[in-house]
Formats: structure tokens, C-alpha cells, sequence
């Protein structure tokens, strides 16, 4: 139901229940809150004399919609409206800050168009729920801001060991700072090493970049993938403290609308935070810092499914921002952005990689094929001061595959291991029951059968976590054995020796750095587009935590993907995304290409695809893989980017259409992570 004014004939407008209309701009135009597609778009209400102070555009606000109290944002005020009848007036005005203001809502319909998604879904995303004691408890501290500005600061300098290109990227941000004359700011991607700060060097990086653009009177939005991450990072932030708020999904409502309304108002100038900060407000942002673009910790789970990273690269398009991302390997889609020239790549000479990275070993090639051959014993012994050798000590981290994937498989009932039919190598399954999956040639297969016995049910020959820290325990009777993944994680470890067997993405953080690793069993996670590329992540990120080679640092990995250990052993993964991109090029896969996944009812799917197809126009979308699940279809198509607009659009104007008309939901998503 549309609340309505008056026809023409009326010199005035009219509020319903008799209430007088504010003398100027009587008419508020509110973004309703829902989930609806064909709702998400303002409707007209009427504000009353005595709201008229507090009815500014950018609060949220109570209507009475349909016959039931709904929330709504109000966007703006307006003398006139092209309905008739008497306006519904709004209810009352939730809360005096302006949270949907211009900056907020410019981004908010940027995402919605790059991902199809309506602006209410994307405001949800972007606006925690108010909580009334967080908001006077951040009012408060605005008001002493105000009152007691801090103290000016002084730019700390770069790492020691800084790659020279970081060196020359730091002076020209703070040249930028100083006079940016309509220009947009430098952006870069480093590809960093453990060098002197094992594991956590992007922490005095990224520090060294926040200070000069703070102190230069700007603020910078600082995204990292995890709370261990997060809280590294708050631990050292020093004197930036006072100036830093912090925003993730592990807040209290109190503490996450308290924060968000600080960054808001402009009284915090570093506004740290997981992906629940891509969206958060950033006054007078001057840097964007991102680090480990690739983490899948990335990927939002809500509609309309923006990835973390995009939001980003939209948030320094639209400012002008300096942009750095930092990580220890590099992703396929930053290389992109390399190579097409919009960023520029920070990394060190092959040397230099050798030198501040660990001595990477292999088996040696008579080694009995054991998962935990005599090599490994000698390198935990090594660090942990046991031999005559002059070695590197400390503790050494034991790196086992995450689960939900099972690299290496048997069969359940004759006990042979699963070979691929095509090239023999070791395959992987993702369950018991398969699909099934060849690192070595991409063969993919949704089920196989025992050559011997006919079985298709397999089992895991790879041991995990707790076997393998049981092993080393009895190996290591007098030396502490530390346990991280699953719902255990273990943030942080001291210097002293000890062996710390972590699944990947839960390995802690080492003071000083690992003296040794030990990287076991196949990483690879199975089929996909980016799964050898998010094998060498993780591999990576166990390395970056060990102490370089000329500090004595060593790892041994006994990984049998041969793409994974030869970027392990040169430590570049420079080389490694640009030749993955070479192919994308060649075989128009993304992220050369776009996608989009349309999932729902087989007859349903075929009509909205019909409708894009006509809308788009002929050759423009292009299917890449279709698969039913029962009674569900899943397709995936791709389209170049050049139709990113007419694309959007005709996804949001289905979607709408066919919620208006009550039809079957056809869900979809652009640029689903892992779709192929």
C-alpha cells in the first residue's frame, strides 16, 4: 500500500489522522527494510511539525506499512509527491544519527549494482542494529574527541628490511598526502616474506603506511581476514590506539554500534576490522589496507554476496584512496589488477627471497615414502637442540590438511589405495562417498569404484590432527606438544622449543618466529578453480611464519603436488598467479570473465536465463557448467565485462518481477566464490 496526498486541487498537503504536516519538505521518501525485492525501492511519508527537527535525511525511522511497524531509512525530504490521498505519517525517528547519509549510500548502491542485489541488503550488511547505551556511550566519547583532541603524531619508519620498491611506495603515498591535487593515491600489492618479523611483517608495514596518512589528517580502513589477525594487530597499535575503533562479527551489539558510530561521526581516523568493516564508514579516507585478499574468510555469506576484496577496490574508485594489499602470496585476481595497470606489484628480487624466507627441503629421493620420514624426526630434533649440528632452535610448527577434504583415500572394504584411471597419480576425495578429484591431471569424477573389489566407499589414509600429535608426543615424551584447529585455536606461542601441530589457516603466531616447519601430506582441496592456487596460500602462510634462511629457519615439506612445492621452494608466487592468469586469458575463465549462478526450480532457472539472454542480448551470457540436484538446477554463466551494467540490471529487475509476482525464488549470485 502507497500512502498517498492529495490531487492537484489541493493546495496543501495532508496528513492522515489529522496530524499538521511540517511547513517545509513535509514529505519523507523512506528505504523500507526488508528482504523484498519488489519492495526495495522508497515510498512517501508524511512528516509532521513536530518531527520536523529531527526528520533529516539519514535516520532511521518506524512506519506503519501494510497495517504492520516496519524500520525504514529515510533518504530524503521533499515539497511534493505523486501519489494521492492523505500521507501515513511516519511513526517516530528511531535515533538522531544520520547512518544512511550521501557517503553511506553512494557505496551501499555501488555494491548493490556490482553484485545484483537490492539497497536494503546491502544497507543490512553495511549498518549494524542500533543498540541505544552503545550509541550514548559513543556520543559521549565524541563529545571528550571534541573537547581534548590527541596529540599530533610522528610517522614511524618502514621495516629495516623493506623490499626498496615498499620503501619508494611509502614516499610517494606521503608525497600524495601532502598535496594531492584531484589525483587519486598510489596503490599497490606487496608480496611479502617472513624476512626480520616472521609471520606477522605485514602488521610494521602496514603501520608504517597508517601513520604517515594519519598524521597527515586523513583516516584509513584496515581489513584483515580473522579475530587472530585482528587482535596481533590491536596489540601493536601503540599511539594509534586512541584513534582506533574496531569492528567484527565477534562484538557485542553494545561494543559493534558504539564503534560504528565513532567511525561515523569521524572520531576514529583507523577503523581496524574482519569482513564485517568492508562496509563500515570511513571519513576523509586517505588509505585502504587489506591483507590476505584471498583468505575465504572473505566471502560474505548474506545476500547480495559481496566478496570483501571488490568492496575494497569499489571503496578506492569512488574516494580516490590510496589502496595497499598485503599478503604472503598472490592471488589470481590482484595479478589481474597488476598486470592490467591499475595497481602496481611490490616484491622482492629472487635473491632476496631466498635470503629473508626459510631453506625449504625436500625428501631425499631413496626416502622410504613415509608420512613422517626419517628427515622429519632430524628437523624437529634440529630445532629443538637435540643434535650436534648447529641449527636454528625453537618451536616448530607441524602443518596437517585442514579437514572436510581427504587427500589421499583407500578403499573402506579391501584397504587398496584410490589411483586416478586416467594417470595414475594419488587421487582425493571430498567425503566418503566422493565426488572424486586429480591434482595432478584435473580429472573429476562424482564416483569411482575400487579396481579390486568394487567398492565405492573409500576412507581417509591421512591422519589428522590429534593422531599425528599423539605420534610426536610419544616420539617427544619430554618436550610440549601444542594442539590448534577445529574449535581449539591457539592465538600465540612463545620462543621457548616445543612442537605445535596445527591444521591449516590455525597455525599461532610465534614470538621471534618457528626455527623449523614441518609441512606433511598433500594440501591440495580438491577440484576447482583455485585449488592448487589456495593450496600454495596456505603453504605459504605456514612458511611466513618461519624464521628466514639466514636466520637458520628450515621447513621440510613432503607435499607431493609438484606446482605447490616449486613455488615453495623459489617462495614466488608472482611467477606462479601470472602464468594461472596467462591461462584464465587463454581459456576466458575468470577473473578475465564474469559469472553469475542462478539456482532454483529446473523450469524457473530456464525462464530467468530466457530473460537475461533477451535483455543482455544475444551472445553476451554463455553457459560454463549446469547441474541438477533433484528437483534444483544449478547454472553457472559467464559474461564479459564490458556487460557488467545491462547484466546487473536485468538480474535486479528478474528478481523484482518475479518477487511482485510471487513466482519460485530463483536465487543468484555474482561471482560466486568456488563455483568452479
Amino acid at each position: 500500500m502507497q500512502p498517498a496526498l492529495l490531487g492537484d486541487e489541493e493546495p496543501h498537503l495532508r496528513l492522515r489522522g489529522g496530524l499538521t504536516p511540517a511547513a517545509a519538505q513535509p514529505v519523507a521518501r523512506v528505504l523500507l527494510e526488508t528482504p523484498v525485492p519488489h519492495l526495495a525501492r522508497p515510498f512517501d511519508f508524511g512528516v509532521t511539525e513536530a518531527q520536523d527537527t529531527e526528520a533529516v535525511p539519514g535516520v532511521r525511522v518506524r512506519v506503519r506499512f501494510s497495517g504492520r511497524l516496519v524500520s525504514g531509512f529515510l533518504l530524503e525530504r521533499t515539497d511534493s509527491t505523486d501519489v494521492t490521498g492523505p500521507l501515513a505519517p511516519l511513526e517516530r525517528v528511531v535515533s538522531p544519527v544520520a547512518v544512511a547519509d550521501a557517503p553511506v549510500l553512494s557505496l551501499a548502491r555501488a555494491v548493490a549494482q556490482r553484485w545484483a542485489g537490492t539497497l536494503p541488503d546491502v544497507l543490512r550488511l553495511a549498518i549494524p542494529p542500533r543498540h541505544a547505551a552503545g550509541e550514548a556511550r559513543a556520543l559521549a566519547a565524541i563529545e571528550r574527541l571534541t573537547s581534548e583532541p590527541p596529540a599530533a603524531l610522528d610517522p614511524v619508519p618502514p621495516p629495516e628490511d623493506a623490499p626498496v620498491a615498499l620503501r619508494e611506495y611509502l614516499d610517494v603515498l606521503e608525497d600524495w598526502l601532502r598535496e594531492p591535487d584531484g589525483r587519486d593515491g598510489p596503490r599497490a600489492a606487496a608480496a611479502l616474506t617472513p624476512a626480520s618479523e616472521p609471520g606477522t611483517g605485514w602488521i610494521t608495514v602496514g603501520l608504517a603506511a597508517a601513520h604517515r596518512t594519519i598524521a597527515a589528517g586523513r583516516s584509513v580502513l584496515w581489513i584483515v581476514p580473522d579475530h587472530r589477525e585482528l587482535d596481533a594487530l590491536e596489540a601493536r597499535l601503540g599511539d594509534l590506539a586512541p584513534l582506533t575503533v574496531r569492528l567484527s562479527a565477534d562484538q557485542g551489539p553494545q561494543a559493534r554500534w558504539s564503534n560504528w558510530v565513532r567511525a561515523h561521526a569521524g572520531a576514529a581516523r583507523l577503523v581496524i576490522g574482519t569482513r564485517a568493516a568492508a562496509l563500515a564508514p570511513v571519513r576523509e579516507a586517505g588509505l585502504v589496507l587489506l591483507v590476505e585478499d584471498g583468505s575465504d574468510h572473505y566471502v560474505e555469506p548474506r545476500a547480495p554476496y559481496p566478496h570483501a576484496r571488490e568492496v575494497c577496490l569499489l571503496r578506492v574508485r569512488e574516494t580516490g584512496a590510496a589502496l595497499l594489499l598485503l599478503d604472503h602470496t598472490r592471488t589470481v585476481e590482484v595479478q589481474d589488477l597488476v598486470e592490467s595497470g591499475w595497481i602496481g606489484s611490490i616484491d622482492r628480487p629472487r635473491e632476496e627471497r631466498r635470503a629473508t624466507a626459510p631453506l625449504v627441503l625436500l625428501p631425499h629421493a631413496d626416502t622410504p615414502s613415509e608420512r613422517m620420514p626419517p628427515e622429519a624426526f632430524d628437523l624437529i630434533r634440529g630445532a629443538l637442540g637435540r643434535t650436534k649440528r648447529e641449527t636454528a632452535q625453537g618451536p616448530v610448527l607441524v602443518q596437517v590438511p585442514r579437514a572436510g577434504y581427504l587427500p589421499v583415500v583407500a578403499c573402506a572394504r579391501c584397504g587398496d589405495l584410490f589411483d586416478c584411471p586416467r594417470c595414475e597419480a594419488r587421487i582425493a576425495a571430498a567425503g566418503a562417498a566422493g565426488p572424486f578429484a586429480c591434482a595432478h591431471c584435473g580429472l573429476r569424477e562424482e564416483h569411482l569404484s575400487c579396481p579390486r573389489c568394487r567398492s565405492t566407499r573409500v576412507r581417509a589414509v591421512v591422519r589428522g590432527l590429534e593422531r599425528t600429535a599423539e605420534e610426536l608426543a610419544r616420539a617427544f615424551a619430554d618436550v610440549p606438544v601444542i594442539r590448534s584447529g577445529g574449535t581449539d585455536i591457539v592465538r600465540s606461542v612463545d620462543s621457548a622449543p616445543a612442537i605445535v601441530v596445527a591444521t591449516t589457516g590455525a597455525e599461532p603466531y610465534a614470538d621471534g618466529g618457528y626455527a623449523a616447519a614441518l609441512l606433511l601430506d598433500s594440501l591440495w582441496p580438491g577440484p576447482g578453480l583455485d585449488g592448487v592456487s589456495r593450496a600454495i596460500a596456505r603453504r605459504l602462510r605456514a612458511l611466513a611464519l618461519v624464521r628466514g634462511a639466514s636466520a637458520g629457519g628450515r621447513a621440510l615439506v613432503l607435499d607431493t603436488t609438484d606446482v605447490v612445492v616449486r613455488v615453495l621452494q623459489t617462495f614466488d608466487p608472482v611467477r606462479h598467479a601470472h602464468l594461472e592468469l596467462r591461462d584464465r586469458q587463454a581459456t576466458g575463465l575468470p577473473p578475465t570473465t564474469r559469472t553469475v549462478q542462478l539456482t532454483g526450480p529446473r523450469s524457473e532457472v530456464r525462464a530467468v536465463q530466457a530473460r537475461l539472454e533477451a535483455e543482455a542480448g544475444a551472445g553476451v551470457l554463455t553457459p560454463l557448467l549446469t547441474r541438477d540436484e533433484e528437483d534444483e538446477r544449478v547454472l553457472l554463466l559467464s559474461f564479459g565485462r564490458s556487460a557488467s551494467a545491462p547484466v546487473s540490471a536485468a538480474l535486479t529487475a528478474a528478481a523484482a518481477q518475479r518477487s511482485a509476482a510471487s513466482l519460485p525464488v530463483v536465487r543468484h549470485v555474482v561471482d560466486p566464490a568456488g563455483a568452479l
